[in-house]
């Protein structure tokens, strides 16, 4: 009978070690969960330490095998499905769960939205030529010689004012719009992102080319400050300003759209703006443009670095009592993120390493070789009508800049040309759109096999030649 208690006791004692233990694992976990949702310096330490420092990333090899939301499945594959809007509900899955991690900032800025009074009340507002009501951060720091050269200080120690990033909101200029009315809206995440030092600014445009323009302007004259622009807008404008991302993809850090009217698709080039959609889940059954959001998000994933290839293109469902109100806080938090991302990057984004269309280096080198080569052939099988000179010598008179002109429809083939010919003088009042149908023409007369080693040289140059000719022969014209 002894022996019998004895082995009962040392059974009991045994259970309730082993309750014990997992009660106490419980509770760390519950610890650990309960940080990860409400402490903004612990989620991003767990990111790091999931995913390693951004400057030099690698997936953590013990934390990889547990089913946290870092290692989330990226479904940019599912498109092989009957319709676009599954994939994009997969996508919004992936978009929650990768970004949990900025759960405590957003709660931080809901706060402030409910807390702060007058939150532009202590930060200066100026006006940058054809950018008014610019809300600056007041942040300053001592001039380097490196900022000497740039010419962007007289002398080392001067005091320079810069901002983390500038953070756009494009809205469309029509009858109805109000800037006072614009701003007020949001003054309230403008004071937030201010205090995470961005400037912050509504800008309303007329179109693409209004915004390129303004844009353009700007990092010309503030190129300091101008170095980060990150852009939101909702409809028409955002589609205004993912033309612009189309266009100009270098000039922007990163742009975040809600409901777009019209999708366009990404640019061919080795630096892309990450890209953060919002849509509408009932639109996304009955859209077909959404492919083309597809392949923005594709394009931008291609990149060795772990948090470009997981973060630089999402896609979400909307929340509709968001729009026209606030800055939503998954675009609040993800512009916060960027920012610390970048400046950690020393100010770059890394850039895409996109799969090689060719086989080899060699081939590679061969075919720039013979796209070159022709691009002189087709040089002196063009010639410039003397009514297009004088086409673009009225532009010029009409104090139209001909420099922002030929920064439109600008490729790589276009670039190598204006170099091969940067003698001849009248060449700069020729414009890209020009210059693409008359090259594009003598490629062409070159035979197939020319115009295809150009196609694969400079596949954004072959867009617009196609779309151009399309256009010229079209019956409307």
């Amino acid at each position: 009978m002894s022996q019998n208690k004895t082995n009962i006791g040392s059974m009991k004692r045994v259970w309730l070690f082993l309750i014990k233990g997992i009660f106490v694992v419980l509770c760390i976990l519950l610890v650990e969960a309960a940080c990860f949702r409400l402490l903004d310096n612990y989620a991003n330490w767990r990111l790091n330490l999931s995913w390693g420092e951004p400057s030099n990333p690698s997936y953590n090899p013990i934390l990889k095998n547990i089913p946290l939301d870092h290692y989330a499945y990226q479904p940019t594959g599912l498109s092989s499905y009957n319709h676009l809007g599954y994939w994009i509900r997969d996508e919004n899955q992936y978009c929650l769960q990768v970004t949990s991690f900025t759960r405590p900032k957003r709660d931080n800025y809901e706060d402030f939205l409910l807390e702060e009074f007058e939150p532009l009340a202590n930060y200066e507002i100026r006006d940058y030529d054809r950018l008014h009501g610019v809300v600056l951060p007041g942040l300053k720091k001592m001039a380097t010689i490196d900022d000497v050269k740039a010419q962007n200080a007289r002398r080392v120690g001067d005091a320079l004012e810069y901002a983390n990033g500038v953070f756009i909101k494009v809205v469309l200029y029509d009858g109805s719009f109000s800037l006072v009315e614009e701003v007020k809206n949001i003054e309230d995440s403008f004071g937030f992102l201010l205090k995470e030092g961005f400037a912050c600014l509504v800008l309303p445009v007329f179109s693409i080319e209004d915004l390129n323009d303004k844009i353009l302007a700007f990092k010309e004259s503030e190129e300091l400050l101008s170095q980060h622009l990150f852009g939101w807008a909702e409809g028409n404008a955002a589609s205004i300003l993912m033309g612009s991302a189309q266009q100009y993809p270098e000039m922007w850090k990163v742009v975040m759209l809600s409901e777009p009217e019209i999708f366009v698709p990404p640019p061919e080039s080795s630096v892309l703006p990450w890209v953060y959609f919002e849509i509408d889940e009932e639109r996304s059954f009955r859209d077909e443009g959404l492919s083309f959001l597809y392949d923005w998000i594709k394009l931008v994933r291609q990149n060795e670095n772990i948090y470009a290839s997981r973060l630089a293109g999402l896609i979400r469902y909307s929340q509709k009592f968001h729009l026209n109100v606030k800055i939503p806080s998954h675009f609040i938090a993800y512009a916060i993120f960027c920012s610390k991302f970048i400046s950690e990057m020393n100010g770059k984004l890394p850039k895409l390493q996109k799969e090689s269309l060719l086989s080899s280096q060699d081939t590679i080198e061969m075919n720039s070789t013979i796209s070159d080569t022709a691009i002189i052939a087709a040089d002196e099988k063009i010639s410039f009508e003397e009514d297009q000179v004088l086409l673009d010598l009225e532009i010029q008179k009409a104090n139209v800049d001909s420099s922002l002109i030929n920064d439109r429809f600008n490729c790589e083939i276009i670039r190598t040309y204006r170099e091969i010919n940067a003698d001849d003088k009248k060449l700069s009042l020729v414009s890209n759109r020009d210059l693409i149908l008359k090259l594009g023409l003598g490629f062409e007369e070159m035979g197939k096999e020319v115009f295809e080693q150009i196609r694969h040289k400079d596949p954004l140059f072959y867009r617009y030649y196609i779309s151009f000719r399309a256009i010229e022969e079209s019956p409307l014209n």
